[in-house]
Formats: structure tokens, C-alpha cells, sequence
């Protein structure tokens, strides 16, 4: 088996820092707010589960930050392209598309990349269904449905996919519209189908932009606001409607997409960054995350909500983090998941967790952690 690797070693560096994407545009204003690569040590964590679970075949990497860095002291067999050094610090576009058809040309059987919705799409731009293609996931958005849940079990894919018992089927390559996020408005594209390897539950879907009705989030948030929120504790609100529908309530304005703090009713951060997050729990104490599901993907942290970092993660208590899901966001979701770069933390977080559906109404839903998926599926 001959598999093509490429990193986008800035996908997902906007995140934690409240961007909502890292393209080309965003890299210097991510940098700027003090952002940190996140797809390099991804790709770390795919290779070495890949090797660890005893791949046969040979990559064929792109050079330099872009694969064959992460590969230097792997036990991998591998081949570096032959290809001109990107031309600017960052990678651009550009880099990703020639490295992709210099896959096309050395004839490989599957393409992971490392990236985001952005990169999907330059991947798919190029090989269409001509060879099935899987994303470690690693951006700041991940709408597409050809994302493995997390490094380790993109690895798990690509074994499957070597043994011949993954299934191979299509699969959506969707994008959101950088300028409306701008206007704090969602607007995601189709902008076509990709081959991907499958395996049940180690593949996750597309994201699905139905979120219940505006009734069943007004209920949510009154019942929220009624019995769980109380005076001098700082609440951070995640992205998405349902968050917003408690700010409506309050008579605050929400950033959609964003992370904004409330303390005794009054709104104390707006579109927060990680690092922003840690300074008002730093000065208020004791704080609570209020989150919402990615319907379909089942997603609580790390898909969207990137500035509730495992460093922000360990500064609340569990019993302080309260899940809000419209009954037919959860209807077909079997369990919902964790993705924050750190398994230790993931693990710890794993167990059943209380969500809030309704007005007074309550379920109890089994959350995993994605580093580890595969070990508590096969349980």
C-alpha cells in the first residue's frame, strides 16, 4: 500500500485563540494573539499510532513542514517528495495542491492529510474521487465528513483501510464562509463529495446545520436560567443558537460563534480567547462552561469551541460544566465525544454526563474520549 501524507502545519492555530479559522489571512492575526501550531503534534500522534499498530505499507510525504519532518525518526517506511521548499514561512494553498498532485502522480491507493474543512477542500479540488482521502482532524472547523475522530483512530482507518475492511464511500466536503463569519453569520457550503475509508464510529459525519426549534431552545434556556444559574459565578457561553437563546433571555447580545463570559447578569468578555478565558477565571474564581452539541458529529469539546482548552478544561470542575442539546440533536447520536489534544484529560472526563434538553427536562448520555475511541468501542 503506497499512502500519500501532507500536514497544513497552521490548521486549527486560530482556534484557541478565538479566530474561526486559520487561512492564509488569518495566520499573522492568530500569531499576533499569541497561537501555537496544533497539526504538527497530530501528526505526531497519527504517525506513532499508525506505526504502533503495525503498518506494512510505505508513505509517500510531502517535504519538509509538511510531512516528512514528523516522519525523520519514525520506524515508518517512508519516501520524501522531491518538491521546491514552500515558498513563503507559511505554506500556503499553493503547497498543499502540488504536493497532492505529486501524490497522484507517484500513484497512491490513499491520502491522509492533517487540517482542516480548508484543506479538505484543496485536497478534493484536485483528486475528486479519484483516491479516497482521510483528514486528521486538526481545524479550528471540521464540517466535512471525511474526519476520522482523532489521530490515533485515523490510524485505526488506515489499518482497516490496508486490511481491506473498511468500507470506501462518499462523503461530503462542506466550508463555511470566512467573510459572513465576519457579520457573526454561519453560512456552510457543499462543495462536493469525497471517496473516504469507513469504519463505523471512527468516521465521523457531517456536521448537521438543523439544530431543533427556536421553542425547544427557549426552554432550554429558561430552565437554565431558572434552576442552574446562580449569583457570583462566572458562566462562559460556547458558540451555537441554544447558547444564544440564554443570552437572548438575559437581554445580552451573543457572539454565535464566539465565547462570551456573563457574571451576575452582566456580560464581563465577548468573543474570548483561550488565554482571555484563564485571566477572568483567574480574577472571578469559580467558573462554569455552558456548551452545546455539534448535531450529527456528537462533538462536546474541541470541534468549534477550541478556547475551552485542556488548560481551561482543568481549571473547572466537572459538575460545573452543563451540556445543552435539543432532543433531535441527540436522537441519533450514540454517544458524544471529547477532543482536546490531551488523552490524559480526555480520559478523566469520559463517563456519563447530564444534558439539558428541554424546559425541566433532563437525559443522561455516555461521553468518550477520541483519543481512544477504538479501545472503548471494541468494550
Amino acid at each position: 500500500m503506497r499512502l500519500g501524507f501532507v500536514v497544513n502545519p497552521i490548521a486549527g492555530m486560530g482556534g484557541s485563540v478565538g479566530l474561526k479559522g486559520t487561512d492564509e489571512e488569518l495566520y499573522v492575526e492568530a500569531v499576533r494573539r499569541g497561537a501555537k501550531p496544533v497539526a504538527p503534534s497530530r501528526a505526531v500522534r497519527f504517525l506513532q499510532a499508525l506505526s504502533g499498530k503495525g503498518f506494512q505499507g510505505i508513505i509517500i510525504a510531502a517535504n519538509s513542514v509538511m510531512g516528512c519532518d514528523y516522519l525523520s525518526s519514525s520506524k515508518l517506511r517512508f519516501t520524501c517528495l522531491d518538491l521546491p521548499e514552500p515558498s513563503k514561512r507559511v505554506t500556503s494553498r499553493e503547497d498543499t495542491l502540488r504536493v497532492v498532485k505529486a501524490f497522484l502522480e507517484h500513484g497512491v491507493d490513499l491520502i491522509v492529510f492533517v487540517g482542516g474543512d480548508g484543506t479538505a477542500r484543496d485536497v478534493l479540488s484536485v483528486v475528486g474521487t479519484e483516491v479516497p482521502i482521510l483528514g486528521v482532524p486538526s481545524g479550528v472547523k471540521m464540517y466535512s465528513g471525511v474526519f476520522a475522530t482523532s489521530p490515533e483512530v485515523a490510524a485505526d482507518v488506515v489499518i482497516g483501510f490496508e486490511k481491506g475492511s473498511a468500507v470506501v464511500d462518499h462523503a461530503e466536503i462542506a466550508d463555511v464562509d470566512e467573510a459572513r463569519l465576519k457579520e457573526d453569520l454561519l453560512n456552510v457550503r457543499l462543495y462536493g463529495y469525497a471517496l473516504t475509508p469507513l469504519i463505523e464510529g471512527l468516521v465521523v459525519p457531517s456536521k448537521d446545520l438543523v439544530s431543533g426549534s427556536e421553542e425547544e431552545k427557549w426552554g432550554i434556556a429558561k430552565y437554565f436560567i431558572e434552576d442552574y444559574m446562580l449569583s457570583n459565578i462566572l458562566y462562559f457561553l460556547g458558540p451555537g443558537t441554544t447558547t444564544k437563546a440564554i443570552m437572548d433571555l438575559l437581554g445580552l447580545k451573543k457572539t454565535l460563534l464566539g465565547v462570551d463570559a456573563v457574571y451576575n447578569g452582566e456580560l464581563v468578555g465577548k468573543d474570548l480567547s483561550e488565554s482571555e478565558i484563564l485571566n477572568l477565571i483567574g480574577r472571578y474564581g469559580r467558573a462554569s462552561l455552558v456548551v452545546s452539541v455539534i448535531g450529527r458529529q456528537g462533538y462536546v469539546f474541541g470541534r468549534g469551541n477550541q478556547q475551552f482548552s485542556a488548560r481551561v478544561l482543568r481549571l473547572v470542575k466537572k459538575d460545573d460544566i452543563f451540556v445543552l442539546a435539543t432532543p433531535s440533536k441527540l436522537v441519533e447520536i450514540k454517544y458524544l465525544l471529547i477532543d482536546v489534544g490531551d488523552p490524559e484529560l480526555e480520559l478523566e472526563l469520559s463517563g456519563y454526563w447530564r444534558f439539558i434538553t428541554g424546559y425541566r427536562e433532563e437525559t443522561v448520555k455516555l461521553v468518550l474520549p477520541a483519543c481512544c475511541l477504538d479501545r472503548f468501542l471494541r468494550a
